[in-house]
């Protein structure tokens, strides 16, 4: 796994020309996420999941685009939200300029289910507009009960990646009690399950091309 914008513009070209083909660009949100967790989660979840899948991948991994289409949580505080037809458009041309750049295969990657319809409309588009490049937007697996929006499903992934950001002590009521199954020992299961799922999904449309 390279991090593209850890790579000078040579290391960049010579991985390419050597035959790194894909590249994995996630999409988080910026949003209210409760009063005990932080807005950027989700961004901080993408950071993960992307480099967990580019490198089963061997993959290069782009920058996560941090804000994403919160449009449901737009009047919380600390909610920064696109609408989807920008967010569709910004999947859109970044996927150009990394096909410029000589990829053939992108991965959108989003860990936020409100990026989830304007990236299906990106990949529409990119059939049509870049048909020789192979773009996906695969869905992560989040289990059977993976609870409420900030419930324990997140609170469980914070505590695995940042311990330091969630404050339990200060769990909305309405969470209170869903949140006291949350650890980061789950945390890590879901995440393990989030990226695996990912990766099984591109490889499995890979196999049947």
């Amino acid at each position: 796994m390279y991090e593209l914008d850890a790579l000078s513009a040579r290391e960049l070209q010579q991985l390419i020309d050597g035959g790194a083909s894909t590249v994995v660009l996630p999409f988080g949100s910026i949003e209210h996420q409760g009063s005990h967790l932080p807005v950027g989660a989700d961004a901080i979840l993408a950071d993960t999941v992307g480099a967990g899948v580019a490198h089963r991948l061997g993959a290069v991994l782009a920058p996560t685009l941090r804000v994403g289409c919160s449009e449901r949580h737009r009047h919380l505080p600390g909610t920064l939200s696109l609408n989807a037809a920008t967010l569709t458009a910004v999947a859109v041309d970044e996927t150009h300029g990394l096909a410029q750049q000589g990829f053939t295969a992108v991965v959108l990657l989003s860990t936020n289910g409100g990026n989830d319809l304007a990236l299906d409309a990106a990949v529409a588009e990119l059939r049509t507009s870049l048909p020789s490049v192979a773009v996906r937007a695969p869905r992560g697996d989040v289990g059977p009960s993976p609870g409420s929006h900030s419930g324990s499903w997140l609170t469980s992934v914070m505590l695995a990646l940042r311990p330091d950001l969630v404050h339990l002590d200060e769990v909305g009521t309405e969470l209170a009690a869903e949140v006291r199954t949350a650890n980061a020992e789950r945390g890590r299961e879901h995440i393990e399950r989030f990226v695996t799922s990912i990766v099984r999904r591109l490889q499995g449309t890979t196999a049947s091309q």
